[in-house]
């Protein structure tokens, strides 16, 4: 049986997907609801959950799970639980566009809100973002298979929600919160092998931005908002987009009434 508190913390992740989603729909989405969302995310999803149990599920420690039951690797989570909670992030990934990266990762959450801080912004290619994530996870495997590693365990710097860091995983937090200042999302982006197949299910995804080309004036607002240039794929047309965390940033971005959040 799945334990009350894991199951309570994916009953809250579907009510705040779902609320998000309706937000985004409905054209509500502005700065300050999302910075609530932020700032709650990170404390109930991160700091409570963190503190009621030692099993606090987050989508990389959940496929990681999953590929290291599946390589023989000893982990805390059943190998049944591990594809039950892979297959319903995939799910969610897939309805609205990578919403439980976007609205229930507590460590997305937090590089979302470090992210804000009025400093100079760089971004990267989807080409670089896919190789250093794809070269993770082969490491990743390697490590499991060959030397018999958990290197998501060692590296893992979701333990600050626990308050549980080594000294190499205190060393990665500060790597990652220092990095999201500039970058957006850093960890989700370059390194999460969640994030990886994250990208691959939302180019599948039912809903997300959509540009009604009749309304649009090509002022290209909601490509300059948008914080990881997902908004620039959407807007050219591009059959393949890079990650998009469903932030609403384009959407409020837009005078014209030219862009929603559906499905094309």
């Amino acid at each position: 049986m799945i334990n009350p508190i894991i199951l309570s913390k994916l009953a809250l992740w579907v009510v705040t997907i779902t609320a998000a989603t309706m937000l985004l729909r409905r054209k509500r989405m502005d700065g300050r609801t999302r910075t609530m969302f932020l700032v709650a995310g990170v404390l109930v999803f991160g700091f409570l959950y963190g503190w009621l149990s030692p099993l606090n599920p987050n989508p990389m420690t959940s496929i990681g799970n999953l590929l290291l039951g599946v390589t023989g690797m000893p982990v805390a989570v059943p190998l049944t639980l591990s594809v039950v909670l892979v297959g319903l992030m995939l799910g969610a990934t897939v309805v609205s566009n990578r919403s439980i990266c976007g609205w229930g990762c507590q460590l997305g959450l937090l590089q979302d809100l470090l992210y804000r801080a009025p400093v100079p912004k760089r971004n990267v290619s989807l080409r670089v973002s896919l190789v250093t994530r794809a070269m993770f996870l082969v490491l990743l495997v390697i490590g499991a298979v060959v030397w018999g590693v958990n290197l998501l365990g060692v590296l893992n710097p979701f333990g600050v929600f626990q308050l549980q860091l080594s000294l190499v995983s205190g060393v990665v937090l500060l790597a990652v919160v220092g990095s999201s200042l500039v970058f957006y999302r850093p960890w989700c982006r370059f390194v999460c092998p969640f994030g990886l197949a994250g990208w691959a299910a939302e180019q599948f995804s039912l809903l997300k931005p959509t540009v009604d080309r009749e309304a649009c004036k090509d002022c290209q607002a909601c490509v300059r908002a948008c914080p990881s240039g997902a908004m620039k794929d959407f807007y050219d047309g591009n059959r393949v987009h890079t990650d998009c965390f469903a932030c609403g940033a384009c959407i409020e971005a837009c005078q014209f009434d030219a862009l929603d959040w559906k499905q094309p």
